[in-house]
């Protein structure tokens, strides 16, 4: 997958922020405030707006963020990482690239 990203044109692909920090630390509050701020503002691509989390081994963040409404279960990929969240950021991103390129292939869907 990473061979694949390295020819990319990423004039063609969201813009991406990274939030990390402990457990327990507010990352998931801060997407919550930062989804709910955003889809307020009246420019229309944060309609396009999407989520990828970061577990060990459930989807807690992904279904958090869905029941708090922050935005719909279909803008939100859960990456479960397997052991220490940090890694799939800092050793291995494959996974969270895959599911960037997912939510990007679902806007261009879209429209």
């Amino acid at each position: 997958l990473l061979a694949a990203w390295k020819n990319r044109d990423f004039s063609q692909r969201g813009f991406s922020v990274g939030i990390g920090g402990p457990v327990g630390s507010g990352k998931t509050a801060t997407v919550l405030q930062l989804c709910r701020a955003l889809q307020e503002l009246p420019i229309k691509p944060f309609s396009h707006l999407g989520v990828v989390t970061n577990d060990i081994f459930t989807q807690e963040d992904k279904e958090y963020l869905v029941k708090q409404q922050a935005l719909p279960r279909d803008h939100i990929r859960a990456v479960e990482t397997g052991g220490c969240p940090h890694a799939a950021i800092r050793e291995d991103v494959s996974a969270n690239l895959a599911a960037l390129e997912d939510l990007t292939s679902h806007f261009h869907q879209k429209e």
